[in-house]
């Protein structure tokens, strides 16, 4: 009897002890169910962390030396040991097979040999593929494979406030410097200038940024949270603080594609020049309108010229869409190509008139 009493109590114990675990796995289980089901959200600042380590296997250092420089020499400036007559940017790959990306003003000197140093410390001979001026754009190429391409984004998806990264190699010694800031404004028009300050060109649907952006920072990667290339540093505006731009990266593929496509980029021309009309111009100048683009002159034997646009017109839109300071007439003609038939809404003398013509193609 007492034998069966005490069978049935450790019978009843080791139930117990099986429905508490049992219950102790089952609690458990619908904690990490829970758990897995609402992951807990990445940090900001470890998505940063995230992206910027994406996108740094992609980034190149490129250096621009005399033709007769020495080996060892060029080994001392891949070192960051320095050396005279030497030109730092940044640029990043574009295709795995050796497709290099970088500004225009970056490798633009014809009298020096560029090269790119990779992420693994590789130097690598670059030849020079393509320079596009217009929209500081160049396109390297270097005997190399299986390198890791940027991810590309979309830059026409940018919002004002979003964060960005800009990456390059700062003042040719610190290189994969990162400088974090927001995008302050899109589709931005800025005067792109020579080292002693005078303008040599104006850039259009430029990305302006707070992010740091340094000599020797022209050419590398501004990216988006999720490591994504957005853009390419270009230059600053030293006449106030945090003012960097940088070409779009929906150009730097316009550019790619119609180099792979034509050997080179091909824009259409109309042989003007001109001011975007804002308030205060039209105030300076005494119109009647705040807005449109102001015809200051005209080039001899352009399109423009054969059309019969005169210096003073004021050009409205182009095929019924509106010129405005950030919608310019470059951007506008971005759409057309070399050929095309446009029409341009004029006001002249108070009246408003349409003249049509044949697009030319960018000398």
């Amino acid at each position: 009897m007492m034998n069966n009493q005490k069978k049935f109590l450790i019978t009843i114990a080791v139930l117990g002890v099986l429905f508490f675990v049992n219950q102790s796995l089952s609690r458990n289980m619908s904690v990490d169910a829970i758990k897995a089901s609402n992951p807990q959200p990445v940090s900001d600042e470890q998505q940063g962390i995230d992206a910027v380590r994406t996108a740094k296997a992609s980034v190149v250092d490129i250096i621009g030396v005399n033709n007769n420089l020495s080996t060892s020499t060029l080994s001392a400036v891949a070192t960051n040991q320095g050396s005279p007559s030497v030109i730092y940017g940044t640029g990043f790959v574009m295709e795995s097979d050796g497709l290099i990306v970088s500004n225009n003003h970056v490798v633009s000197d014809n009298t020096l040999k560029y090269w790119v140093i990779l992420a693994d410390g590789t130097v690598h001979p670059a030849k020079i593929l393509n320079l596009d001026k217009y929209d500081d754009v160049a396109l390297l190429k270097i005997d190399a494979a299986n390198l890791t391409p940027a991810k590309l984004g979309d830059s026409d998806a940018l919002e004002t406030g979003q964060t960005v990264f800009a990456i390059g190699n700062t003042l040719g010694e610190y290189q994969y410097t990162v400088s974090r800031g927001v995008v302050s404004a899109v589709n931005r028009s800025v005067d792109e200038g020579d080292n002693s300050g005078i303008a040599t060109g104006r850039l259009h649907n430029m990305i302006q940024t707070d992010a740091a952006i340094n000599p020797g920072n022209s050419g590398g990667p501004l990216i988006n949270l999720n490591g994504e290339v957005i853009g390419m540093n270009t230059l600053i505006d030293t006449s106030g603080s945090g003012l960097g731009f940088a070409v779009s990266v929906n150009t730097i593929k316009d550019a790619v594609r119609q180099i792979k496509m034509f050997g080179k980029v091909s824009r259409p021309y109309v042989g003007i020049r001109f001011i975007n009309i804002d308030p205060s111009i039209q105030i300076a100048k005494g119109l009647t309108v705040s807005g449109g683009a102001l015809v200051t002159d005209i080039i001899s034997s352009g399109p423009a010229e054969q059309a019969g646009i005169m210096s003073g017109d004021i050009i409205t839109s182009i095929n019924n869409e509106a010129v405005t300071p950030n919608n310019a007439i470059d951007t506008l003609l971005d759409s057309y190509q070399s050929g095309n038939q446009v029409t341009f809404n004029i006001l002249r003398n108070g009246r408003n008139i349409k003249i049509s013509m044949m697009l030319g193609q960018l000398p």
